[in-house]
Order: C-alpha cells, then structure tokens, then sequence
C-alpha cells in the first residue's frame, strides 16, 4: 500500500508525524476553573482514563513549545454518529485561528485539525471553542510541521479550451504561490435607471468602494446566475439581471480583469422561489431533490422524469448564457454547486453521491453537449472528513476552493493557514487552492509570512465587502491589502490581448524517493536515491525505528508488535510516506 509524497485526509491520521515524540495535552488539564458548560467523563478507552465532553463550553490547551515554529495539530475525539459532523473553532493565544470539523467516530479516533500553526517558544494556549456542535475531546498533540510538495497540472480539465481559458489557467497557475489576486463578489450589477443599464468598475458599489479606499481596482469580479433560472426568471426584472452580469463579465474581461460566476440554483420545478432547503431555517424553501431524478442505487439518471427534464433545462439555459462570454473570447471562473456539503441549499440535501453525480452531469452537458470550453472549473470543499467523498474528481476540477467566514462575525485579517493546508492536504497538493468566498480578506504580509498562498480572495458583497455592524473589511483594511505588492490588482494587469502563456513548470512533483514490499516480517526497501533516512512510527506518533540507509536493503521487524505502522523515508529532499500492517 504505497503512498506518493503527500497523503490525503482519509490516510493515516498520523501520517505526517516526524517529532520521536508529539506533545500531548489532556483534555481535561484543558477545563478552565470557571467554565462548568464543560464535563469530565470517566472512560477506560480514553488517554489518562478521562475525556471531556464539550457541550457549549470551550477548552483552553496550556503548551509549552521548544522553539518559535510551525506545528501540526493533532485531535484525539469521539462523536456519536447520531450527531453528525460538528464544528469547532480553533484560537491559538486568544486569537481566531480556523475552524475544526469532526467526522463521525462512535470510538476514539484521531483527527489532524490543523496542518499548520504557528507557536512561539515557551507557553502558548490553543483554544477549542464552542462553535457548531457538541463534541468529546480526548487530548491534543503538537507535531514539527513538515511542507508537502505541489503536484499541479499546468494544463486545464477541459478538453480543449479556448484560448482565453489556457490564459486564465496559466495566469492562475503561474502566479499561485507568488501573488494573491484580488477579488470581490457583486450585489447588483445594473443601474438603477429603468433599463437595467451594465454598470462598470467607476458604478458599480462594491467596485467603486474598494477603488475609493484604496485607488487601486480589483480584478477578480464575481457574478450570480441567481435570476438566471427558477420560478420568476421569465419576469423583465430577472431577466434585466442576468443580462447586465453578463455585459459586465465582458467589461471585466476586456479590461484586463476575471469574470467568476456562481449559481444560487432555485427550484427546477420552478414550485417555489428558492434555492435552500428546510434544514437551513430559511422561509421560503424548496423540498426538490435530486433523488426524483436520480438512482443513488443504480447510479443511472432517470431521464424520463420531470425533475430530471427540468434539471437539464435549467442546465442547458445557463450554458447557453455562458456561450455568449465564449464566442466574444471571454474566459470564466465557473464555480457550480458551492456549498453542498452544508445541506443547506438543495443540491446537498441527497448526500454526496448524488450530489457528484449532479457535477458530472453538469461537466458533460456544456462541455460535450453545449460546447462550453472557456470555463475554469472551481469546486467549494470544507474541512471535514469526509470531504473527498463529495469531490468530483481530479478530471473534473481546477481549482478548490475554500469558502471561509468567521462564526461569530469578526474582523480578523490573519492568513487562514489552517484552513489552506487542511485543503492542500486534503487534496493532495495537486489543485489550485483559493478562498473562493469570505468575510475578512488576509492581510498580504500574513499569508506571505505563513505560506498562505491563497491563489484569490472574494469577500461577499453588502457589509461583508463594506463598512458594517462587523467590519469585516472596511476602507482602512482595503487601502493595506490593494497596495501591498503581494497583491494583484487591475492595474497590474497586462491585458489579456497582450497576455503570453508562461511555460515555467512551478509546481511540478520531484521523484519518488523510494519503494517498498513487506514480506512476513521484513521490510524490503528499494531506494531511488544515495542516501535516506528510514523511520517507522506507531499509532500514537512515536518513533519506534530508525536506520539510515546508502543501498537497498531489508529491515527486520520481528520485535515490533503486531497492528498498523508508518514508514517515512525521507531523501532527494522529499518525504515518503507508506502505511503497513505488521501480522
């Protein structure tokens, strides 16, 4: 079972450890004095014989670091699979530093909650806040941060796109790691003069009050298929919408900048003016379900009935409005079916499979029926466990994305690095990684320091984007984010008329160090380098091997105990990593 130099979320949970031995702090030292929303429950399979069952409280983790660093963070927890996935915030020294999603675990089980954190040397508190969910908390433990290299594709998924489609993904990929792109979501994108006049970057409110700020403009605009389709989309008002998100995407794209659409899918059967379901709390809410269209079972569509007729009738009239961008060379972020994991809009509400399923659909319909090939295709992922399980597919994605606000609503300017690594991890280190929506914009000189490489940013619009009751970004935070250098603005865009492909590879993947073949109890190492170092770990990230070795060889592992174990060799200035099972 041979693993290539990154793993993914559903690998070995330990499978980045590379400390002889983690840092681990009991959930119940972590019970401050005063909180009694929190209790300590006795349990034999529990670490110490104890956990700490949540409830609305929250835990404060003291640790003592060695050095000033980047770290790994480790979470040992159970929760009941009745309960679902539950989310938890994460602070490190009394400042908000990501979210933690738990999976389902009936037993014990171990979670890496955040790829990368920053520690200081001597005391520092992590803190694991009431969020979303009810959880019970065993122990933490801190490993040494190890980077996972790239393995990006420089070409796109779509069979062959247009030439406006191979230079946006070029741009994207040759400036991801260097540059973040700037970016806004859009209210309303016409005038307010009867004939739903286009507006432009001097019009329209978000744009014109970022360049207010700032004196710089965004280039990344995004747009809404939100009128597009559903019950009233007939009506001269919807219609006045879609028509201007349009003519303004050819504005953005003539100007050097990068139209992105959403789609706020509504009811297809058009019975209700709505797009989210009843587990949302919203009102109105739409009980449509991919279920009536499709056979989770059999995994076959069933193309004779009227929800499956109406899916591709919304399908097909959105792809004839993005064939309008394609035939005047404009090249788009198209990001469908955002969100699905939340279940709150209806697209999610049949689960993952069917849900895949929909996105496939979707990709063969305007690729291969409608012709669509200047699309750049964005997938919205979270942070919980059974991410992969709603991904659609290497085959089928670009870019991931990641869409991230602060719950309570806060300013709060930090990089997200937890976030970008859990997602780089998650998906192998092969895609584009993006913060496809958010509240406060990352401040430039944070993600640079922390390797937060967000490829853009786009904050929703209103008081998300503007001054508001929270100030998640407001003028002052503009003007340091739009005139920092790490930062692309339209105006240091060339034009995509004058755009010239790049052919630098920059994140291509370095050969494998090594294979591997257990036979009985004898680890066979083949090297494909001079020299590497060889360890072995158990499942609570202790290192129980070490050899280095200059030529192939065989380990014996007789007096190790029986069960699962990590092997990591590192050479040729990689990590290997393979997870093997002693009998």
């Amino acid at each position: 079972m041979n693993t290539y130099h990154f793993l993914t979320a559903s690998a070995l949970a330990l499978s980045t450890y590379s400390m002889a031995a983690a840092i681990r702090v009991e959930a119940e030292a972590a019970v401050p004095a005063d909180d009694h929303k929190l209790e300590t429950v006795a349990d034999a399979n529990a670490s110490g014989g104890k956990y700490v069952e949540m409830g609305e409280g929250d835990l404060a983790f003291s640790v003592d670091m060695p050095s000033d660093g980047y770290y790994t963070l480790y979470v040992n927890y159970k929760l009941p699979t009745d309960r679902g996935n539950k989310t938890q915030n994460l602070t490190l020294n009394g400042s908000s530093a990501g979210q933690i999603t738990f999976g389902s675990a009936d037993e014990f089980t171990t979670l890496k909650a955040a790829g990368k954190i920053k520690l200081k040397k001597g005391e520092n508190t992590i803190g694991i806040t009431h969020s979303w969910g009810w959880v019970g908390i065993d122990y933490i433990e801190i490993t040494e941060f190890e980077a996972t290299p790239w393995n990006i594709s420089p070409k796109p998924v779509t069979p062959e796109p247009t030439e406006s489609a191979q230079k946006l993904y070029n741009f994207l990929y040759t400036n991801f790691g260097k540059k973040v792109i700037s970016g806004v979501m859009t209210e309303r994108p016409f005038e307010n003069d009867g004939k739903y006049t286009p507006q432009d970057f001097d019009t329209q409110t978000e744009l014109s009050y970022i360049n207010k700020a700032s004196g710089k403009n965004v280039v990344l605009v995004g747009f809404d298929f939100l009128h597009s389709s559903g019950k009233n989309s007939d009506q001269q008002w919807y219609q006045g919408y879609t028509h201007a998100s349009l003519e303004m995407a050819k504005t953005v794209w003539k100007k050097g900048g990068i139209p992105q659409f959403n789609w706020h899918w509504k009811d297809p059967m058009h019975t209700v003016e709505a797009f989210y379901t009843q587990s949302s709390g919203n009102d109105p809410y739409t009980e449509f379900s991919i279920g009536l269209a499709y056979d989770t079972t059999t995994g076959k569509w069933k193309t004779d009935s009227d929800e499956y007729k109406a899916i591709m009738r919304d399908m097909e009239m959105i792809a004839d409005s993005l064939l309008t961008l394609q035939k005047e060379g404009v090249a788009v972020l198209w990001r469908p079916l955002h969100e699905a994991s939340g279940k709150w809009f209806w697209w999610g509400t049949d689960g993952a499979k069917a849900c895949v399923a929909l996105y496939k659909l979707m990709f063969d319909t305007f690729v291969n029926k409608k012709g669509l090939h200047n699309l750049i295709w964005v997938w919205t992922t979270d942070e919980a466990p059974d991410a992969l399980d709603w991904y659609p597919g290497d085959e089928y994605v670009d870019v991931v994305g990641r869409d991230y606000y602060y719950y309570p609503r806060e300013s709060n300017h930090a990089s997200l690095i937890s976030s970008f690594e859990k997602v780089k991890d998650t998906y192998g280190a092969k895609k584009i990684v993006t913060l496809s929506e958010n509240g406060s914009v990352p401040y430039p000189d944070e993600m640079k320091a922390d390797g937060a490489n967000w490829s853009w940013f786009m904050p929703w619009y209103g008081d998300y984007a503007m001054e508001g009751w929270a100030n998640d970004n407001n003028a002052e935070s503009w003007k340091t984010v739009m005139n920092n250098e790490y930062t692309l603005t339209l105006e240091d865009m060339p034009g995509w008329n004058k755009y010239e492909m790049q052919t630098t590879v920059i994140a291509s993947a370095k050969k494998a160090a090594s294979t591997i073949q257990l036979v009985g109890r004898d680890l066979q190492v083949n090297l494909n380098a001079s020299t590497a170092q060889v360890s072995i770990y158990d499942l609570q990230g202790n290192r129980v091997l070490a050899k280095k070795m200059s030529q192939n060889g065989t380990i014996a592992l007789s007096r190790l105990a029986r069960g699962p174990y990590l092997v990591r060799i590192q050479a040729n200035s990689l990590t290997q990593n393979h997870k093997i099972t002693l009998k």
